[in-house]
């Protein structure tokens, strides 16, 4: 673990600021989500069922650090750090950035279980939570 942990220092100063960043917002948002009820917490992730009418204009470099950073923290978070997690996280890296993002949370069911997803997304591009996404309905989402 030490010498994996020490590869985020071979990083450049941007992306390793960004990373404890994430890494930081993912274990407060992960605390939040425990302790705070979800109907509360979710004022803060921005307008309910709101999308953007205007084309959404980022820094698509930054963005794609944003993610990476993201992806880095979950390596080396020892909390659980999932979709719901990942989204928050992004949804706040990027508000703190004047960047407007869509949080989306959606649900399926598989074999009588029911399956819950989030995702974050600017505009058409997607920046967490991707994955499988389509095969979710969504329920709802904040801007």
């Amino acid at each position: 673990m030490r010498l994996a942990f020490h590869k985020i220092f071979t990083v450049s100063s941007i992306e390793r600021n960004l990373f404890f960043e994430a890494w930081i917002i993912s274990f407060f948002a992960r605390l939040k989500l425990i302790f705070t009820p979800f109907r509360i917490y979710s004022k803060r992730l921005g307008k309910h069922n709101f999308l953007p009418v205007d084309e959404i204009k980022y820094d698509n470099e930054l963005v794609l650090m944003i993610k990476q950073s993201i992806k880095r923290a979950v390596v080396y978070s020892v909390w659980r750090n999932k979709c719901l997690e990942q989204s928050v996280t992004a949804k706040k890296m990027l508000k703190k950035r004047g960047i407007i993002s869509t949080i989306y949370f959606g649900v399926r069911k598989i074999n009588n279980e029911l399956e819950a997803h989030a995702w974050v997304k600017i505009g058409d591009s997607f920046v967490v939570g991707e994955r499988n996404h389509e095969t979710f309905t969504v329920v709802a989402y904040y801007t």
